[in-house]
């Protein structure tokens, strides 16, 4: 892996953290992680690196039904979301 994918990832990451923390919920969507990083203008990119992480095992995925009847895609740390579905 590239050292400049790995920054990304671990930016990615810290901001996932921080809307943990903004949020108080155990997962958050790639579009609150997204708005938790300034000056990335492109939402696939954070979604694509968070199913990065995913694969890696260091998020977990979930999902539900979200008000408008759409399935809504949620990331969080793999301990806390494990034991909700």
């Amino acid at each position: 892996m590239k050292s400049k994918e790995r920054g990304m990832q671990e930016k990615v990451l810290g901001a996932h953290r921080e809307a943990i923390r903004i949020t108080r919920e155990p997962s958050v969507t790639a579009h609150t992680v997204w708005r938790c990083m300034p000056g990335l203008k492109r939402r696939s990119h954070v979604t694509r690196i968070l199913n990065s992480l995913v694969d890696k095992g260091l998020l977990a995925i979930s999902g539900h039904q979200g008000q408008r009847g759409k399935f809504v895609v949620t990331y969080g740390m793999p301990d806390r979301i494990g034991g909700m579905a």
